[in-house]
């Protein structure tokens, strides 16, 4: 039987189904839930914070260097981690998960922002440097 479900024949359809339609009122109740609390479905982008230095040759490492070397301290990992949490988002991968509370899904996504900024302030270091190194490669270029 192949039916075309419609805005009209979607609550039949629901009701035929008791297992659809408790998969539906779960979504629609979790959906709710997010919506109250600010939550969305989709990220675009996590700030990092990191500031980039445009001194050609700092006398001095800096911060992020010696964090990819010794790690990152307590102190800052706190930091990031409620950074992390100021992202009101899921990613699509976790937000599918139909197994797991809305909780877990948020701790999932939180975790996985917090490695996000560690690694985004890395690569911003390697970047401010390459970028550096190209504009003194390349001196008639101005970037503004």
């Amino acid at each position: 039987m192949n039916m075309k479900l419609n805005r009209r024949s979607f609550f039949g359809v629901a009701a035929v189904s008791p297992m659809s339609a408790k998969e539906i009122a779960k979504k629609v109740v979790e959906e709710a839930q997010m919506s109250a609390s600010g939550i969305s479905y989709f990220s675009d982008s996590i700030y990092t914070g990191v500031p980039v230095s445009d001194d050609p040759a700092p006398t001095m490492k800096s911060l992020w260097d010696v964090f990819k070397d010794i790690g990152v301290p307590d102190w800052k990992r706190d930091d990031l981690r409620e950074d992390a949490k100021r992202n009101r988002t899921l990613d699509p991968d976790i937000a599918g998960l139909k197994s797991m509370s809305l909780n877990m899904k948020m701790q999932m996504q939180w975790e996985r922002n917090y490695e996000r900024l560690v690694q985004r302030a890395i690569d911003q270091q390697k970047m401010a440097r390459d970028k550096r190194k190209w504009f003194e490669a390349n001196p008639n270029v101005s970037e503004y």
